[in-house]
């Protein structure tokens, strides 16, 4: 059956549903969900294939991760995130969070007895992400079985399978945490959907808190989640549906705080602007205390439910900004100009949406706003107040992602998984009408779901297209791969006793997750005294370059040519230390040598 086949209680307390059907309250769903996972994790085993065998991360981060994971079971103490190889001695102290490290470590100790050492790392970053990607859709599919029949679960994970953004965060070697926080933000989107508002309330707050603890990025979600707790507070009648945002707040607060405390500890109690810190456990009593305020007085009007809400938010906003007033512009508001302009604007991730290649771009926005016209349509169509209430959480929970996905663009992923529920049930309701249509209005009516599960799919056709055309292949959107191999160095590197490398920032968690050298910088922004020093070396001049590297006491330089940092550096500086390396021009005080052959890497000695 196609619709919403359960009954909605009434009006007086809208997000308790009722009425599951037989089928829904079964296994069946879950029995879906696990079949369409298998058919999604089989595809992106083989599409990554090339690149398990290889062993190449799709992102620095991935890497990195690694390397955190690997000094953890090494000995490292829990409390202790430094990667003491990266700016050699003092290290360079990580602000992720060990939630992450979790699951990662548990598997390479349960497969290392079996398989060894490099093949149970291999194995588990390779499949973590595929787990991960089966919580995103056991938490979609209940969703969807709240409302809707199990072929209706099966085209949602479908949908969600086919979202890029989302897709991107969990497949195989995408051990960093942005598909964690996917997960977390549907488990808080399951909690807006309980029947008990004490318990969807709890299960938001646990939610949240593990959300911000692997990200502060998550402050923007956690805000959407109580809004949308308060506006029902707000619209139930006599003042007594403030209940879902009070468990909330408390359960956050308190989860932040046994969370801190057991993955944290008590030797960093200083303000920072990029992980909760204790200012942040302050702010979160601080609502916690104002909602539950709420629930005490139980206003019967709400312009003064609405007053106390007003005055909670306020002293909030007051208490952060009063104590953390640095923390005002984001996590990255302090770092160094250099290292903004020249690394963080060049991290496209991070931008919005329009500094995004122009198929990326369609889809992080047109996903979240196809899924926000499928609850439009299901709104429309919903036959109770109870139904439409939900909706409109819904659609403004989407909506709030969606405006967090278009300012920076990784967190799109969170906005196409919230999608992807009223967009699966939209679809099925189309394909089943289509089934009885005469033959040229099915055809069209089937481009047209292509096109709503894909909204990228013309631009990809033309560029595609001209490509052929022109002999192109950047013209399709397709960046070459890089001929670079990092296993390949890093082995020769392996070779001689341990020293500073001065790399490309892109390039160093590669070669310290492969080797047991050190490095000036990576692409992590708690190192910025490091990474300005690359960048300033490879722009400035090669006198500029040498008194950086000698001052870093580095004594190797490596450069992969054909990645896009050493072209960024190029560019900004023609006449560069980088450019110049690039074009063979080498300056006396360094000695090109054949380190690695094979690796398509340039090296240099520093002399003397």
């Amino acid at each position: 059956m196609v619709g919403i086949p359960l009954k909605f209680a009434p009006a007086a307390t809208p997000v308790r549903l009722v009425g599951l059907t037989g089928e829904t309250r079964g296994q069946a769903w879950p029995l879906r969900v696990v079949i369409m996972w298998l058919v999604l994790a089989a595809m992106l085993l083989m599409i990554n294939a090339p690149m398990i065998r290889a062993e190449r991360f799709g992102d620095p981060d991935d890497a990195l991760r690694l390397m955190q994971v690997r000094d953890l079971l090494g000995g490292q103490s829990w409390f202790d995130v430094h990667q003491y190889r990266i700016a050699a001695p003092e290290g360079v102290a990580m602000h992720w969070s060990r939630l992450v490290d979790v699951p990662l470590a548990a598997m390479i100790v349960i497969l290392r007895p079996v398989l060894g050492t490099p093949m149970a790392e291999l194995v588990t970053a390779a499949t973590v992400p595929l787990l991960t990607l089966l919580a995103a859709l056991m938490l979609v599919g209940r969703l969807t079985a709240k409302f809707f029949d199990v072929e209706t679960v099966g085209i949602v994970c479908l949908v969600t399978g086919i979202g890029g953004p989302l897709l991107f965060q969990m497949t195989p070697l995408r051990i960093d945490h942005h598909g964690w926080q996917v997960v977390l933000s549907l488990a808080a989107l399951n909690g807006l959907a309980a029947r008990d508002g004490l318990r969807g309330g709890a299960a938001i707050g646990l939610s949240l808190a593990a959300l911000l603890a692997i990200s502060i990025e998550g402050l923007p979600m956690t805000a959407v989640f109580l809004g949308v707790l308060a506006l029902r507070g707000l619209t139930t009648r006599g003042g007594r549906g403030f209940a879902g945002l009070a468990s909330a707040s408390a359960v956050l607060a308190l989860g932040s705080a046994a969370i801190f405390a057991g993955t944290r500890g008590f030797g960093d109690l200083a303000t920072h602007c990029d992980q909760v810190s204790p200012i942040h456990l302050a702010l979160f009593a601080a609502v916690a205390l104002g909602t539950a305020a709420l629930v005490v007085l139980a206003p019967r009007r709400w312009p003064v439910a609405l007053g106390v809400l007003g005055a909670t938010g306020a002293a909030a906003l007051a208490l952060y900004l009063g104590v953390a007033p640095q923390c005002r512009g984001g996590a990255f508001v302090a770092l160094d100009p250099m290292v903004y302009k020249f690394w963080y604007e060049g991290v496209a991730e991070g931008m919005p949406f329009w500094h995004l290649p122009p198929v990326i771009a369609i889809e992080t926005v047109g996903v979240p706003l196809i899924g926000l016209a499928s609850i439009a349509v299901l709104w429309r169509d919903a036959t109770s107040a109870a139904e439409r209430a939900w909706w409109r959480d819904h659609a403004l929970v989407l909506m709030g992602a969606f405006l967090i996905g278009a300012m920076l663009a990784r967190a799109s992923a969170t906005a196409c998984g919230i999608a992807a529920v009223p967009t699966g049930a939209l679809v099925l309701r189309w394909i089943v009408a289509l089934r009885t249509a005469p033959l040229l209005r099915r055809v069209v009516g089937y481009a047209g779901i292509l096109l709503m599960l894909m909204p990228p799919l013309p631009v990809v056709a033309w560029t595609r297209l001209t490509a052929q055309a022109t002999g192109n292949a950047a013209a399709a959107g397709m960046p070459a791969v890089s001929q670079c191999s990092y296993p390949i160095a890093a082995r020769a590197l392996d070779t001689l006793p341990a020293t500073d490398l001065f790399l490309p920032l892109d390039i160093g968690p590669d070669i310290l997750v492969r080797s047991h050298q050190r490095v000036v910088a990576t692409g992590h922004h708690r190192g910025a005294a490091g990474m300005h020093d690359v960048i300033a070396a490879f722009l400035g001049t090669p006198d500029q370059a040498h008194a950086i590297i000698t001052r870093r006491h580095a004594t190797i330089i490596a450069v992969c040519p054909d990645i896009p940092e050493p072209a960024n550096y190029r560019y900004y500086a023609p006449n560069g230390f980088m450019a110049q390396l690039l074009r063979g021009k080498t300056p006396p005080w360094l000695q090109p040598v054949n380190l690695a052959p094979g690796s398509h890497m340039l090296f240099w000695r520093v002399k003397g």
